[in-house]
C-alpha cells in the first residue's frame, strides 16, 4: 500500500495519509473519510484512566532469530537485540523526509535524510504474509542515502483482514476501535510473530545503515472504553515491549519509535507512557504542528483539557526520548508548516527534543530551497 491513500480513522492524525487506528471521534476535529485524515488536535474520547502503568516483565523470549519461510511467522530472541539505544539515527542535525512519491529514481531527493514507506498491508487473516512486500523499496533505496522509516501497521491490517475496517469506515459497525483489544488478546502471538518475520525479512536486504520502525498509530486507543474488551495500560506496555522485541531480535539496526496522540487527556497521556517503560523503544513519533508555540495539535494552549502534556517539551521530558513528528496529508490535513516556519520558531522545536519531520503530504514545490533556506543549529544533544 503506497503513502497517501491508506485509510484514516476516525478521530486520529494520521502520518502522511497513514491508517491510524481506530481513536474515538472526539470534539474539535472532522471524520476522515476513505484514505484521508482528521485534523490535527481532535481529542480521543473513552481511554480508561491507569493506576500508574504497572511495570511489566519485557520481551517475551523464544528460540533465537531464525529466519522462518515466507509468510510462516518469525521468533524473537532472549536478548531482544543491542541493549544501546539509538537515540539519533539520522545524525546530529534536524532531518527532513517525504512520504515515498513512488519515483523510479530517488535521484532527486538527495535534500531528504529519510523516507517512509508502508509496512504489513498484505498480512492474511491467519497472521501470516503471502511475501515480502516492501523488498523492491528497499532495493531502490540501497543506492542513495536516504534512511527507510515505516509506517509499521501490522495490527491495524491485520484487523482489517479479520473484520475490524477503521472506525471512519465503519462507524456503526465492528471496527478496530471497538473489536481491536479482543482481537490482540486472541492472536497475541500470531501478531508478534508477523513482527518478527516481517523484521527478519527486511534485515535480509537491509543489513547495514538504521532503518525506523514507526510503531501503530494512536496505539493508545486499545486501552479505550469503546474496546469490547480494553487491554490494560500494563498489558498494552506488555504489547509494546513484545514488539519492540520481536523487532530488535530479528533486525539489530531497527531503530523503534512509539506513538504519542496529542489529543488525549493528561492523565491518558501520562498513564500510557509510564506503561511503557517496559519496552526497549529508541524514539516516539507524533503528528503535529511546528509554528504552534510548542504544542503539538492546533488550537492548544495551557489553558486546554490537554494543556500540561500536548507540547514537545513535556513528551520529551516525559519519555526521556527524541520526537519524530510527522504533518498529515488528505482532505483535512494542515500541510507543511515545518519548512515553511522560522529558522527562530524550529531552533526552538530542536531545544524542546523534535529531531525529525517528515513531511507526509504532496511535498510543496519549494520544499528543497525552503529547508537550504533556514539556519539551523546542529542538535547539541548528539555525541
Amino acid at each position: 500500500m503506497g503513502t497517501g491513500g491508506a485509510p484514516a480513522t476516525g478521530g486520529v492524525v494520521a502520518a502522511g495519509g497513514a491508517p491510524a487506528t481506530g481513536g474515538a471521534t472526539g470534539k474539535g476535529g472532522n471524520t476522515a473519510t476513505g484514505g484521508t485524515t482528521t485534523a490535527v488536535g481532535t481529542k480521543a474520547t473513552g481511554a480508561t484512566a491507569s493506576t500508574g502503568g504497572t511495570k511489566g516483565t519485557g520481551g517475551t523470549p523464544a528460540t533465537g532469530g531464525t529466519t522462518s519461510p515466507a509468510g510462516t511467522g518469525g521468533s524473537t530472541s532472549g536478548t531482544c537485540g543491542p541493549s544501546t539505544l539509538n537515540l539519533h539515527p539520522f545524525g546530529c542535525n534536524f532531518a527532513w523526509g517525504i512520504a515515498d512519491p513512488g519515483s523510479a529514481s530517488y535521484a532527486n531527493y538527495s535534500y531528504v535524510q529519510f523516507m517512509s514507506q508502508w509496512a504489513g498491508s498484505n498480512i492474511k487473516a491467519d497472521g501470516t504474509f503471502p511475501s515480502f512486500s516492501n523488498s523492491s523499496w528497499l532495493t531502490k533505496l540501497s543506492s542513495t542515502n536516504i534512511i527507510p522509516a515505516y509506517y509499521a501497521y501490522i495490527i491495524g491490517y491485520y484487523g482489517h483482514v479479520n473484520g475490524l475496517p477503521d472506525q471512519n469506515v465503519s462507524p456503526n459497525g465492528a471496527n478496530l476501535s471497538t473489536g481491536g483489544a479482543a482481537l490482540i488478546t486472541a492472536n497475541y502471538s500470531k501478531i508478534i510473530s508477523a513482527y518478527a518475520w516481517y523484521a527478519q525479512q527486511t534485515y535480509a536486504v537491509w543489513k547495514t545503515k538504521p532503518l525506523v520502525w514507526l510503531l501503530e498509530g494512536d496505539f493508545v486507543q486499545y486501552s479505550a472504553t469503546s474496546q469490547s474488551a480494553p487491554l490494560s495500560y500494563a498489558k498494552l506496555g506488555q504489547l509494546a515491549a513484545d514488539i519492540t522485541c520481536a523487532i530488535k531480535s530479528n533486525m539489530p539496526n531497527a531503530i523503534v519509535a512509539i506513538n504519542h496522540s496529542p489529543w488525549n487527556s493528561d492523565d491518558v497521556t501520562n498513564s500510557f507512557w509510564n506503561a511503557m517503560k517496559v519496552a526497549n523503544y529508541d524514539m516516539v513519533w507524533t503528528t503535529g504542528l511546528g509554528d504552534n508555540n510548542g504544542f503539538i495539535p492546533a488550537n492548544t494552549s495551557a489553558t486546554s483539557y490537554n494543556g500540561k502534556t500536548a507540547t514537545y517539551a513535556y513528551l520529551h521530558s516525559l519519555t526521556g526520548k527524541y520526537i519524530l513528528v510527522d504533518t498529515s496529508a488528505g482532505a483535512s490535513a494542515r500541510g507543511d508548516s515545518w519548512s515553511t516556519t522560522a529558522s527562530a520558531d524550529l531552533n526552538s522545536r530542536m531545544s524542546e527534543g523534535v529531531i525529525a519531520a517528515n513531511i507526509t503530504g504532496t511535498p510543496p514545490n519549494n520544499l528543497q530551497s525552503n529547508i537550504s533556506g533556514l539556519s539551523l543549529n546542529p542538535l547539541s544533544s548528539c555525541p
